[in-house]
């Protein structure tokens, strides 16, 4: 089976967050299970060609949108898929993937729209032929529309898989002409949202199926709380709504292995874990090796439940329990750490983004604290896992597939349900006790989590069943 993986992300040539771990795992894994896969994804400027051998190949793409010509020129690496790299300086030669800490590029829908297109015209120029074009949130969410709509490929199934439903690619009704789409699109049963354009919309009315990264995600956005004025298109098309749970590859993330933490370990010789505790609470100089080690490791957002951190600062830096937050995004929230680095004794800081740091924080964390307000379906819990360290959630979306609390039998995790400082700081008392009034109960959960299996074969799985269920039934 042929498959075009598009993604405006994919790990490791471009990374902001999941969808590219995702991306970049799971089409390599599909590809190992023996499927044919080519991935596609905007050559960015901050792409390192030469540390990933990526060679540029001869071949050119022009996309032709609104009266003005794009020409993408084509980069090609061949591991086990075959992705290939789409480059156009004016559209992505940019020190940023989507925008500046000020906001988002304002001609986002070309940039992203014109990709699309030229990803659609080297398919057919290079007759790839492909069985399923599977696209990844609303930057890619076009080529369903194109495939259907403008290429009149009815034989070519098609998969959108919703990353986060709180990003949805709306732009003003006049990106119908700038991308090339025709006014007759622009109707409530197509991409009109509001008088605007909503590319997520137009994937999910033309995709042959939607799939969601968690099973809990998949019902929550049919409603009003999680669905973002998509609920109604959702339940409408909810026969082709899918929720497949992510995965993780077991390959990138094992303790036993990984050459960015202190000291390297497995199930059977957990107990090497805390040293890198002690080494990790020497290097950021904070004391007590005693105390329990919670750890924040995501984007400062809205949706991560920062502001639940925010507005317990002050009681965190009272508890028994020593506290590290790694992380960026939103200029408010940068602002706030920032102000708050070094202020607490048992409370480390770290704006911005650094992978060996992550890694050692998951090897040597107690806990890993995910408060979100929403969560499609989460990846750091899992690593944490991997890594022998539990997790303290809010019971949504992927948290609640994936953390089960202790308070119910087999539990290995600390829930909680409303999202208010109150249950956070109740939850984060639960993690303390678990800690210091029933250690063996605590060392034997860190086994236990290290068992689990969130790998991505499962997910790979149950991809290739229903692209074999869209090719072979004719959905």
């Amino acid at each position: 089976m042929r498959i075009v993986f598009a993604s405006s992300e994919i790990y490791p040539f471009a990374k902001t967050g999941g969808l590219a771990d995702v991306s970049g795992s799971l089409s390599k894994k599909l590809a190992q299970h023996g499927l044919k896969v080519f991935g596609f994804m905007p050559l960015y400027k901050t792409v390192d060609i030469n540390k990933h051998d990526i060679k540029k190949i001869d071949i050119n793409i022009t996309v032709n949108l609104y009266g003005k010509s794009y020409i993408f020129e084509v980069y090609k690496k061949v591991d086990n898929a075959t992705y290939f790299f789409l480059k156009n300086d004016e559209l992505f030669g940019r020190d940023y993937l989507y925008g500046t800490p000020e906001g988002d590029y304002l001609d986002n829908d070309v940039r992203f729209g014109a990709f699309c297109w030229a990803v659609m015209e080297f398919i057919m120029s290079e007759n790839l032929n492909p069985d399923i074009i599977h696209a990844n949130d609303w930057q890619t969410a076009l080529l369903p529309v194109l495939t259907y709509y403008k290429y009149n490929l009815h034989n070519v199934k098609t998969v959108l898989t919703i990353h986060n439903l709180a990003y949805q690619g709306i732009f003003d009704k006049f990106a119908i002409e700038r991308l090339n789409l025709g006014w007759d699109l622009f109707h409530m049963e197509a991409l009109e949202f509001y008088d605007k354009v909503n590319l997520l919309k137009g994937g999910i009315v033309f995709s042959s199926a939607v799939t969601t990264v968690s099973p809990t995600y998949a019902k929550e956005i049919t409603t009003p709380e999680y669905g973002y004025g998509l609920d109604g298109v959702l339940k409408k098309y909810i026969v082709k709504l899918y929720g497949i749970l992510n995965g993780i590859d077991y390959e990138v993330w094992n303790p036993e292995t990984d050459k960015d933490i202190y000291v390297n370990y497995c199930v059977f010789n957990y107990e090497r874990k805390v040293l890198n505790k002690k080494r990790l609470l020497r290097d950021i100089g904070i004391e007590g090796e005693d105390k329990p080690l919670i750890v924040f490791i995501g984007r400062f957002a809205k949706q991560k439940g920062i502001d639940l951190i925010v507005e317990s600062i002050e009681e965190l830096s009272r508890k028994e329990a020593n506290f590290m937050i790694l992380g960026s995004g939103d200029k408010g929230y940068n602002d706030f750490f920032e102000s708050v680095k070094g202020k607490y004794k048992n409370i480390f800081v770290e704006v911005g983004y650094d992978e060996p740091l992550s890694r050692k924080m998951y090897a040597g964390g107690d806990f890993l604290v995910m408060p979100s307000l929403f969560e499609p379906c989460g990846l750091n819990q899992m690593i944490a896992m991997r890594y022998g360290t539990l997790v303290i959630a809010r019971a949504t979306g992927g948290l609640k597939d994936t953390v089960k609390d202790i308070s119910e039998e087999n539990g290995y995790g600390i829930l909680f349900e409303n999202f208010s400082k109150e249950d956070f700081l109740k939850a984060i008392d639960r993690s303390l006790t678990l800690y210091y009034d029933n250690p063996n109960l605590f060392k034997k959960l860190q086994k236990e989590v290290m068992t689990l299996d969130f790998s991505l074969d499962n997910q790979a799985s149950k991809y290739i069943k229903l692209y074999e269920t869209l090719k072979y039934m004719g959905v």
